[in-house]
């Protein structure tokens, strides 16, 4: 074993055996190199691996700790949080799946969903789609749109299809959807993070980056970004299509919950559509357990995504597909769309009404972002409100640096209309 895997090994079994406790403050990396008489750069791989192992978490400007054990959560136990009866408040229901079976179910050709004809989706489901992408104000014909296993598939359509190879460079928002570094990691690609404000990552830092590093595309969520909340503003998305443009990179756009804000200014699609992959899913609407997402491509494409799709088991199931349909053609996404709108709205009018919105950055969409006061660690915060039936989780799986900022993210969709107030109001007592 090489003398960090040694180390990292030596210390994991320690964690593991509890003789370090949860919360336990690892020395400084350089402490750590003179304790143990190695270099820097060595000490650094050892902390990092054991971050690799979900063992430990670093915190700007504090330090490394070890990470909180995993114990019952309370009333939103591990169970319950990942249903989609915990995590949406509003999706298909019971009723809407059992007429679309018995409609699928009732179809003169139903065998024909169990061969894969279309792996990207057939043109009658595209034209759903076109209409579905339309009342968001996204105008794109059918033959621009494809259909895949989920929005993590999705994502690696577009990657696999821009032509980003392993060693690549991706500038990213430095806190982002996890599933992005999850497919960054399986791809080799490197993420570059990008510093944000209150209106999304700011241009500066992104032309300094553009000038001093050979970055191949620029990932961002403009509208109700998931986790920090922001709705880019229309200026600032147009600094960035400018920036794409004259660096001449691609840019990939996720535009999943374009929905929960109304009045949003126009996609980075409609701005770059030269250049822009849109990514999006319908599992994070619907549940999770349907799994469908779609990419908007550039430009219509041909038989090389077909390839792609089915080499990398990236294809979206025929029946998936009907289903999908049926819900797009009936008008049932497009009342839980409203539904989510409205829900939305009214969480963040009783955040603006409670005081809690002075505390975060976020304004829009499902996450609240809420940074945590020097004194107090992200992860026992996030532990208590879990335990109090808020779904809640430390800054860790959204932040891209080494280093993640003491702040938690709190997911808004499991909280009922009912339960807002009360809701919210433990949030307040709980961070302020």
């Amino acid at each position: 074993m090489k003398i960090y895997e040694r180390l990292a090994a030596e210390l994991a079994t320690a964690i593991r055996e509890g003789r370090f406790p949860s919360g336990f403050a690892l020395p400084p990396i350089r402490e750590f190199a003179r304790q143990r008489g190695i270099g820097h750069s060595t000490a650094a791989r050892v902390y990092g691996d054991l971050r690799l192992q979900g063992l430990v978490t670093g915190e700007v400007g504090r330090g490394t700790f070890v990470r909180e054990r995993p114990r019952e959560l309370g009333p939103l136990s591990a169970e319950v949080r990942y249903t989609a009866k915990a995590r949406l408040a509003e999706g298909i229901t019971p009723q809407n799946l059992r007429t679309a079976l018995k409609a699928v179910s009732a179809l003169p050709n139903v065998e024909r969903l169990t061969a894969q004809i279309s792996p990207l989706g057939n043109l009658v489901l595209r034209r759903a789609l076109s209409h579905y992408l339309a009342a968001q104000g996204l105008d794109v014909v059918p033959s621009r749109i494809f259909a895949t296993n989920g929005g993590l598939a999705a994502m690696r359509l577009a990657i696999l299809s821009a032509g980003l190879a392993r060693g690549q460079r991706v500038a990213v928002d430095a806190a982002t959807y996890p599933g992005l570094k999850l497919v960054a990691s399986q791809l080799g690609l490197e993420l570059e993070p990008l510093p944000f404000d209150l209106n999304g990552p700011i241009p500066s830092h992104l032309e300094e980056l553009l000038s001093k590093k050979r970055v191949s595309a620029i990932h961002t969520i403009p509208t109700a970004h998931l986790p920090l909340g922001w709705v880019m503003p229309i200026q600032r998305r147009r600094e960035i299509v400018e920036l794409a443009r004259a660096h001449d990179v691609t840019l990939f756009e996720d535009v999943t919950y374009n929905h929960l804000v109304s009045g949003a200014p126009p996609a980075l699609c409609d701005l770059a559509p030269e250049r822009t992959w849109a990514i999006g899913s319908l599992s994070g609407l619907l549940g999770d357990g349907l799994r469908f997402g779609y990419v908007v491509a550039p430009q219509p494409q041909g038989g090389g995504l077909e390839k792609t799709a089915l080499s990398w088991g990236l294809a979206a199931p025929p029946l998936i597909c009907e289903l999908i349909r049926l819900w797009l053609e009936g008008g049932i996404v497009r009342s839980i769309q409203v539904a989510q709108t409205d829900h939305a709205e009214l969480v963040w009018d009783h955040i603006s009404k409670s005081g809690l919105q002075g505390l975060s950055p976020s304004a829009a969409g499902w996450c609240l972002w809420l940074p945590v006061g020097r004194g107090y660690r992200c992860e026992e915060i996030a532990s208590e409100l879990r335990s109090e039936g808020i779904d809640a989780v430390s800054s860790e799986p959204f932040t891209i640096a080494p280093q993640k900022p003491n702040a938690l993210a709190v997911r808004l969709r499991s909280i009922a209309p009912e339960d807002m107030e009360k809701g919210i109001h433990l949030i307040l007592r709980v961070c302020a």
